[in-house]
């Protein structure tokens, strides 16, 4: 599972999240956040999964499309 970044970016932001209000409602650091949305950082399935039901989104929503092919195995 890879997280696409730009996606969780604008997502968040269509959503009126602060990412300090997203970590909170995921239950994440907010610098993960921030690092997720730099690129700096990967994030775990787990995370990915808790970022998109605090955005209440389908999990495809911020996947990468490199996720696709990867979730069939």
């Amino acid at each position: 599972m890879i997280l696409n970044r730009e996606a969780l970016s604008v997502i968040r932001e269509r959503t009126g999240y602060s990412q300090a209000q997203l970590a909170a409602r995921a239950g994440v650091d907010r610098t993960l956040v921030f690092r997720l949305e730099q690129g700096t950082r990967n994030a775990s399935p787990t995370v990915i999964r808790k970022l998109a039901d605090a955005l209440g989104v389908p999990l495809h929503a911020i996947l990468g499309p490199e996720s696709a092919s990867s979730e069939v195995a």
